[in-house]
């Protein structure tokens, strides 16, 4: 039995995230995992979504609009994986709206996976000095092993 079966990478197009996604291929090769790229993306109210920078490419309901853009970056993270020698078919990308940190946890528990690899600062949490919420959220309340990066 190899030491990971299935490994989460988190990723919302930060730094952190492409970190961690770099990581996540160096372990896929160590152990042939299957590897679980997910982004979550964030209900905002018909206010907040009035004022965010994400534009979709035709006008529709915000929550669609944040939806297009995970989707765009899970799948740009997933070729990324693919560029790097990874087997097509040991990538898969998911996108999940909620709130991030107990999506990410619940996603790697419905999945079985094995570890979680999370950047440490994500576009949540720029100013965090340490370690960014969510990664701080996920590393608590995760029922496997989370490597923060």
């Amino acid at each position: 039995m190899a030491l990971f079966n299935r490994i989460l990478v988190p990723v919302d197009g930060s730094s952190g995230a492409m970190s961690a996604l770099h990581k996540v291929i160096g372990l896929q090769r160590l152990t042939g995992a299957e590897v679980f790229v997910l982004c979550v993306f964030k209900h905002h109210s018909l206010r907040e979504a009035s004022l965010s920078m994400v534009r979709p490419k035709r006008l529709t309901m915000p929550d669609d609009a944040l939806k297009e853009y995970a989707t765009d970056i899970a799948m740009s993270a997933k070729q990324s994986v693919i560029d790097h020698h990874v087997p097509r078919d040991r990538v898969r990308a998911f996108v999940k709206g909620g709130r991030p940190a107990s999506t990410i946890v619940q996603f790697a528990r419905q999945r079985e996976c094995d570890l979680i690899v999370i950047g440490a600062q994500g576009t949540t949490d720029e100013t965090s000095m340490l370690l960014g919420s969510v990664a701080h959220r996920v590393a608590g309340g995760a029922h496997c092993p989370v490597m923060v990066v």
